[in-house]
């Protein structure tokens, strides 16, 4: 209570008889001490206290009682293209990331002429981020190709190896983020998106390859933001789905009619019927074909083996 007052120093001098003051005699001085109304316009800083000597220290102050803060969940999609799926036979070649809570999502990618210079420029990007939780299509390829090729150039980033995992392909396959026991298909990002989006492929896996080969970099980060950009709406939906975004009219289906499923001919009724279906790499996850009465085939794009579904 007292660091809060001022004070003042009124004497009040006494008609004596006394002779004058000496150092070898004693005066008695009789002093008053009347307390001031606090200026609670003016802040007293324990500098300016000090200046006066007082012997009243200012009050410790405390910050038991202030709230534990805790930062908000971030999330980031990402999206690499590669020259292989496992790292030890092939390199990245671009790294692609998009903030889906940002105001105006924009894609970013990362690319250079080499693949220590491409993992440098996103470690001092990411290393520098909010982001506890990465999103993707098949996030655990990304996620392990990035850790392998930091521990290839003996790279750090501490908060990797701590991130949380969101799978987009096991949305789509059980819904669930957590294993559900059972098999569904879980489709590619370009099947989901067709479905969904009325979207078409930017272009074929092949066609990626030799856009690497030739050095087409503007191709490259056009394919690779069109992946991002679709694996954004399948995020949105489903946040639209558990109710985190309000208002399914943000992305509403396209207007064109989806094609229906084509039914096969029924024998001795005129048309052949096919005599190819379709199958998804397990590997590199692309739709392609396979004769009815094959066995396996090997993936036109990777090269691993294909069973017959």
């Amino acid at each position: 209570m007292a660091g809060d007052m001022q004070a003042s120093l009124q004497v009040e001098w006494i008609e004596t008889d006394e002779e004058p003051f000496r150092p070898d005699a004693t005066t008695q001085i009789f002093a008053t001490l009347e307390p001031l109304a606090a200026d609670e316009a003016s802040f007293y800083t324990p500098t300016y206290t000090d200046f006066y000597k007082s012997s009243v220290l200012p009050p410790s102050i405390s910050y038991a009682n202030l709230p534990q803060y805790e930062s908000a969940k971030r999330e980031l999609i990402i999206n690499l293209e590669t020259t292989s799926t496992v790292p030890w036979e092939g390199r990245i070649v671009v790294i692609g990331v998009l903030d889906p809570n940002a105001l105006e999502p924009v894609a970013m990618n990362f690319i250079n002429e080499t693949e220590e210079a491409t993992i440098d420029e996103f470690r001092d990007f990411f290393d520098q981020s909010p982001y506890t939780t990465i999103v993707g299509y098949n996030v655990a390829f990304d996620y392990r190709f990035i850790y392998a090729v930091l521990q290839k150039y003996r790279r750090t980033l501490a908060s990797w190896t701590g991130l949380n995992l969101y799978d987009l392909m096991q949305q789509q396959e059980q819904v669930k983020p957590a294993f559900v026991p059972g098999y569904n298909k879980p489709g590619t990002l370009e099947e989901w998106s067709t479905y969904l989006f009325g979207s078409q492929p930017y272009a074929e896996q092949s066609q990626v390859f030799k856009w690497i080969e030739a050095g087409n970099t503007e191709e490259i980060v056009n394919f690779n933001s069109d992946k991002l950009a679709k694996a954004y709406g399948l995020w949105v939906l489903n946040k639209v789905v558990d109710g985190s975004i309000p208002g399914a009219e943000i992305l509403a289906r396209p207007g064109a009619a989806q094609p229906e499923a084509e039914l096969l001919p029924v024998p001795g009724a005129g048309a052949a019927p096919d005599t190819t279906i379709p199958v998804t790499c397990p590997s590199c996850l692309q739709t392609q074909t396979m004769q009815r009465t094959a066995k396996v085939v090997n993936c036109t794009v990777c090269g691993e083996p294909i069973a017959h579904p």
